[in-house]
């Protein structure tokens, strides 16, 4: 008797649909980052920033956890995605600047996304027109929805935005107008909120996604749509910055005022209030469907931005003083799981991100990986671990200019501007370096590192290398140059740079 209550137990409990339901496994959480191109992290108003730039990711970081230094490695989308994704320094990976070759295009290699498909979940990445990169580099996303970058494509961009008359009818229709998301003028971010919106409807319920969304409304010329654009210019500003900025290849015929600069940064900091409003409407997506308390949230960037700081000019990836272009947000949501409302004092760098959400997610990371995770540091209810200090390396991206005037080309190694440097491939049109000055560009790049208080540079010049030193922790913008005073520092951090990139050896003795 005993015997057959037991099974009519065991057959009791396996009709039980509780009982079923159980011993599933749970649901294996979403991975959702949204970033914009040049973020800022000092320009959001939960760091401190005095214009209301950002409620909605302010509330990210309230229900979240964020870093309160994140580097990138080389300020210019291309090259940084990939040491984002990849968790490898450019030079272990083959992306070495932006406008990287077939061969190099051509390499695979581990990421994040590879790392999730083959652990199940779905990846898709979008963006608009900043964001071309990842329709060119082999970055492993499943799905891709992102503009080309190719001769043809330019011109029929260019033809495109003469036609004055026709230019809102496409609006109306977009998918006949592709190229329209891909105009630097139009940065409205509410395109891609529908393809969010879209590719959320798409995945199903049994498998979980991980999506990147990259915005580049914060991309220069920083033109913000309506209702924000102009929201944080002086009355009757007139400037020829009123609308934006680009940076110029050559000198403009008179330096920017001071007004010109005050304009410059506030449609900066309006195009900053739109990526706001459209991390809003996406996780108000979220909640709606049910899986904002399911998906691990990310705000991130691929660089941050020159605003005519001093003498630091506009743009990003041309030098590497000061830290604007080298920071960026790095802001994680997801309720029970990372703790809310801390701030990291660990520094986190380029090739941590990856690692770091592989082990939130439970993934493992590729054996390839050479960052470390940092998930320690965000465990609710628990004090963060003291980590040890590691170097994050530092280098600049190939220069396009050799005319424009900035202070950094009174200290490099000459090679002409991109319009002789840069051709079109002839199969496929595609824009890349020719490889007769890869060596040219990779000799001359400006190098360095950041470890503890200490930041090195390093300069190849005519003259030799020049060497800088900055003490970050009492000179946070880096206007003391203090390599003389600190000539052990110095020898120990060039040797120290110079073991974190024996990849470099390694691959010429290959």
């Amino acid at each position: 008797m005993a015997v057959l209550g037991a099974l009519l137990m065991g057959l009791l409990l396996a009709w039980n649909p509780g009982s079923a339901a159980s011993s599933e496994q749970p649901r294996r959480p979403n991975l959702l980052i949204l970033a914009s191109d040049g973020l800022r992290p000092d320009h959001l108003s939960g760091n401190g920033y005095l214009r209301p730039t950002s409620p909605h990711i302010d509330r990210l970081m309230r229900e979240g956890s964020h870093f309160e230094e994140t580097l990138v490695q080389i300020p210019r989308t291309g090259p940084s995605w990939t040491t984002l994704l990849s968790s490898q320094w450019a030079g272990q990976h083959p992306i070495r600047h932006t406008m990287v070759g077939p061969e190099a295009r051509a390499q695979s290699f581990p990421t994040l996304a590879t790392a999730l498909r083959e652990a199940g979940w779905r990846t898709e990445v979008l963006s608009d027109y900043a964001g071309d990169i990842f329709s060119r580099l082999p970055l492993g996303f499943e799905h891709v929805s992102a503009p080309a970058f190719n001769f043809p494509e330019l011109i029929r961009q260019r033809m495109l935005i003469t036609q004055v008359t026709l230019l809102p009818w496409t609006a109306l229709v977009p998918s006949f107008f592709p190229e329209r998301q891909q105009f630097p003028e139009l940065t409205d971010p509410s395109p891609l909120a529908a393809s969010t919106r879209r590719a959320l409807e798409g995945f199903g319920s049994d498998e979980p996604f991980a999506l990147l969304v990259f915005a580049s409304v914060t991309h220069f010329p920083y033109a913000a749509p309506h209702p924000h654009e102009g929201r944080f210019l002086a009355p009757g500003e007139s400037g020829p910055w009123r609308f934006g900025a680009t940076p110029q290849m050559e000198p403009p015929r008179a330096p920017p005022s001071d007004s010109d600069k005050v304009a410059l940064v506030a449609n900066y900091d309006a195009s900053v209030l739109a990526f706001d409003a459209f991390v809003g409407r996406t996780m108000e997506e979220l909640e709606r469907r049910g899986l904002a308390e399911d998906t691990l949230v990310v705000v991130l960037s691929d660089h941050g931005e020159h605003l005519e700081e001093s003498d630091w000019g506009m743009g990003h990836g041309e030098h590497l003083w000061g830290g604007e272009a080298l920071r960026v947000p790095f802001i994680l949501r997801w309720p029970g799981k990372v703790a809310a409302g801390r701030e990291v004092a660990a520094r986190a760098r380029a090739i941590d991100v990856a690692p770091t959400l592989l082990e939130l997610l439970g993934v493992e990371a590729p054996a390839r990986f050479q960052g470390r995770s940092l998930a320690s540091q965000l465990t609710p209810g628990r004090e963060p671990p003291v980590l040890e200090e590691l170097p994050a390396l530092i280098e600049t991206d190939i220069w396009f200019s050799d005319r424009d005037g900035q202070r950094y080309q009174r200290f490099r190694l000459p090679y002409p501007w991109l319009y002789a440097t840069m051709r079109a491939e002839p199969d496929t049109g595609d824009l890349s370096l020719k490889p007769e000055w890869e060596e040219t560009v990779e000799r001359a790049r400006h190098r360095g590192l950041y470890l503890g208080r200490w930041k090195l540079l390093e300069l190849p010049t005519r003259e030799g290398v020049r060497v800088e030193l900055y003490d970050v922790s009492v000179d946070p913008e880096e206007r003391h140059e203090v390599s003389a005073a600190h000539p052990e520092v110095v020898s120990e951090l060039r040797a120290r740079l110079h073991r974190e990139r024996t990849w470099g050896e390694a691959m010429e003795s290959d």
